[in-house]
């Protein structure tokens, strides 16, 4: 390996990943990230200052949540590989849980049930995904960075893009 990333190190990467790209996706969806032509110019500052706080919020938190997840996933590793995989989903709820109600409560407290909502379905999705390749590509509990970084990017660009579609959800 040219350039190993620890397992921790890994799970506290793609947790950022997704606490950052994901609910921007979000929030360009739901409020153009604050520049839409509807709104005034007091209000589109306003907007896009809430969007980039909450965004930075889960960023940080998913940061935080993605070390947490990889620690609950380190003591079912031996186990087999379908227990590994309901870890994995429920690491990933408990990544939703936490990082869209952190970011989600900015918005006035109500965001947090909001932000659980839009943060539980890709915390679900993306971590079982994640864990799955990550066992596959990592060598005495490391993975190379060349397999991480569109192994992580690959699933949350995905997310991101399933978010944005005007085909899954109608606007």
């Amino acid at each position: 390996m040219r350039r190993p990333l620890a397992t921790e190190r890994a799970y506290t990467l793609f947790g950022m990943l997704l606490g950052a790209l994901p609910p921007a996706a979000f929030f360009i969806r739901i409020f153009g990230y604050g520049f839409t032509s509807r709104m005034e110019q007091g209000l589109i500052v306003f907007y896009f200052v809430l969007c980039l706080a909450m965004n930075g919020v889960c960023c940080l938190m998913g940061r935080i949540m993605g070390a947490v997840a990889w620690r609950q996933l380190q003591r079912l590793e031996p186990t087999s590989k379908h227990s590994l995989f309901i870890a994995s989903i429920i690491a990933g709820l408990l990544w939703g849980l936490c990082t869209g109600a952190a970011g989600g409560a900015l918005f006035f407290y109500i965001g947090a049930y909001f932000g659980v909502a839009c943060a539980l379905p890709v915390g679900a999705l993306a971590f079982p995904v994640f864990t799955f390749f990550h066992s596959l590509l990592k060598r005495g509990g490391m993975i190379d960075a060349r397999h991480f970084w569109p192994l992580a990017l690959g699933i949350t660009l995905v997310i991101c893009a399933l978010i944005l579609s005007p085909h899954i959800v109608p606007y």
